[in-house]
């Protein structure tokens, strides 16, 4: 049923949705704006630059050191992407489908792991990492990073999982096909939705991870982007070039921006078909 708003309200609404563009703008606006200035101009910071300057962006375009962040956070993406996915949603898959004592109480402790912060298991971590030799390794912290989201992606899978019909665990056997092959070829290809949700959470978290890398990385070689800005914001003798740094953070997310709005489409046609499942 369509409904009809009075005209005081749709003003109203307009005035509301613009208020919230600008606000959510207006950080691109800051950072684009002091981007190209000249890191002695101490004017405010909201005024319109107007002798607008590129050199910042070539100077970042040309560093070696963005690129090799770049690499290594693309890396970290790809090794979390995989090590996660697969194993979170075949554990998921297992556990929707599955019941008893065992399997409660399994759904319960990774639900209650789930609420331990990362930050009181940060000692034990790094102790064990020094051990196993993966600091300063992109693919030791890939594992790290997958097995602390575990818990979490495990738990969507098995909700998202729950909602599909079982009638299809129980044609695919007919058919004559085992629980792995019902998995892979039957059930997989209906979690689009929760699948690139969850690669979405995996990019924007090895985009924004600051504290275990920070920890586990201390060469710049491996650094990550944000570890890059972070020392881009540092400056040289401790005398930060914030012109340049607002550069370095716009390049940083100028790929996840580009990842969003190429899988833009896969994302809303997920949502619908979850929709049209639910």
């Amino acid at each position: 049923m369509n409904q009809k708003y009075s005209p005081a309200r749709k003003i109203g609404i307009f005035l509301i949705s613009l208020l919230l563009i600008v606000l959510y703008c207006f950080p691109l606006y800051l950072l684009v704006n002091v981007s190209l200035r000249d890191y002695q101009d101490l004017s405010s910071r909201l005024a319109f630059t107007k002798d607008p300057m590129f050199d910042h962006y070539v100077k970042i375009a040309t560093d070696p050191l963005f690129w090799t962040a770049l690499k290594n956070t693309v890396l970290l993406f790809l090794l979390e992407a995989v090590i996660l996915i697969p194993i979170a949603s075949l554990a998921g898959y297992g556990l929707s489908r599955s019941s008893g004592l065992v399997v409660r109480s399994i759904r319960t402790i990774n639900v209650l792991i789930m609420m331990i912060p990362g930050t009181a298991l940060l000692v034990g971590t790094y102790s064990l990492m020094v051990k196993l030799g993966l600091t300063n390794s992109i693919p030791g912290l890939a594992l790290l990073s997958a097995g602390t989201g575990m818990t979490g992606t495990m738990f969507f899978y098995t909700t998202f999982t729950s909602m599909i019909p079982s009638n299809l665990d129980e044609a695919a056997a007919i058919d004559g096909a085992g629980v792995i092959r019902t998995y892979f070829s039957v059930i997989f290809p209906q979690m689009k939705a929760i699948t690139i949700t969850r690669l979405i959470g995996v990019l924007t978290g090895c985009w924004n991870s600051y504290l275990m890398p920070m920890y586990m990385l201390t060469k710049s070689e491996k650094f990550t982007l944000l570890l890059y800005v972070r020392k881009l914001f540092s400056g040289q003798v401790n005398i930060p070039n914030i012109p340049l740094a607002y550069t370095g953070c716009l390049f940083m997310i100028l790929p996840i921006l580009v990842f969003y709005f190429a899988m833009q489409k896969y994302i809303i046609g997920g949502q619908l078909d979850s929709a049209v499942k639910g």
